[in-house]
C-alpha cells in the first residue's frame, strides 16, 4: 500500500487499542475486529509504543546515571566546604 493511501487514525484511538492488548491481556485480533483495524496495524501500534516505552526508559536510566554522578560531586564539594 503506498504511504498516501495509507489510512489515519486517532492517536486516542490508537493508545485504546494498544492498552486494551498491553493491560487487559486481550488477543490482539480480538480487539482489531472491536475496533475495526487490521490486525496488521494494531501489531504495528504495539510494537511501536513498545520500541518509544524502551527508548524513554534509556533516557531515563541515562538522566538518574548523570543526577546521581552529579548529586555525589555536590556531596563531596560540600563536604569540602564544611570541612
Amino acid at each position: 500500500m503506498n504511504m498516501s493511501n495509507a489510512r489515519q487514525y486517532p492517536i486516542d484511538l490508537q493508545r485504546q487499542v494498544i492498552n486494551e492488548v498491553k493491560n487487559h491481556n486481550r488477543l490482539l485480533s480480538d480487539v482489531a475486529k472491536q475496533y475495526g483495524v487490521s490486525a496488521k496495524t494494531v501489531y504495528q501500534w504495539v510494537r511501536s509504543n513498545d520500541s518509544r516505552q524502551t527508548e524513554s526508559k534509556g533516557a531515563i536510566v541515562s538522566e538518574i546515571a548523570y543526577l546521581q554522578q552529579k548529586i555525589a560531586q555536590l556531596s563531596q564539594q560540600l563536604q569540602t566546604m564544611a570541612s
